[in-house]
């Protein structure tokens, strides 16, 4: 899926890292094989945390986000603003998370998670704490401490997955 600098991929789930690096060639038109992606852990240091882009120079101002949905992964990338994604299998069931962060369904609960990435603080901050409001046809986000606002877009990539992704703007 392409929406003017946003890219969203679907993969199985050993391709998060490769499709990313695909999706930031195409918006940063760099080579592949040149594109570096770190992800660090802010609370551990490990090599879990969010992805961002390393190299090249003119491929650094582009965004990633990775979901994973049992052996799905969901890879977005966007050109000037932070992107988050997530996504869900359909036929996950809801769970005592999904209540406490206050999402009524798994669509709810995708739609917390992928503003969460995009912010950078991810489950840090307390899911029931993001808010939403429709603004004519838009829906949109926002989290305590942080100014910016994202828009948050529902995605088909598949009947077997719930996948939102949430775009500063």
């Amino acid at each position: 899926m392409r929406t003017g600098d946003l890219l969203l991929r679907r993969g199985t789930a050993v391709d998060g890292r490769a499709m990313l690096r695909e999706l930031v060639a195409e918006l940063a038109a760099v080579p592949a094989d040149d594109v570096r992606i770190a992800a660090r852990c802010p609370d551990c240091g490990g090599e879990h945390g969010r992805p961002v882009v390393m190299a090249p120079d003119a491929a650094t101002g582009v965004r990633v986000s990775l979901a994973h949905a049992g052996d799905v992964t969901v890879a977005a990338a966007l050109a000037g603003g932070s992107v988050g994604v997530d996504a869900e299998p359909s036929t996950a069931p809801e769970t005592a998370t999904t209540a406490a962060a206050g999402a009524t369904d798994l669509r709810q609960w995708t739609r917390i998670e992928a503003v969460l990435k995009a912010d950078g603080r991810g489950l840090r901050v307390d899911p029931a704490a993001v808010a939403f409001e429709h603004t004519g046809d838009l829906l949109i986000a926002s989290v305590p401490g942080d100014p910016r606002r994202y828009e948050v877009r529902d995605a088909h990539l598949g009947d077997d997955l719930y996948v939102t992704v949430a775009i500063e703007g």
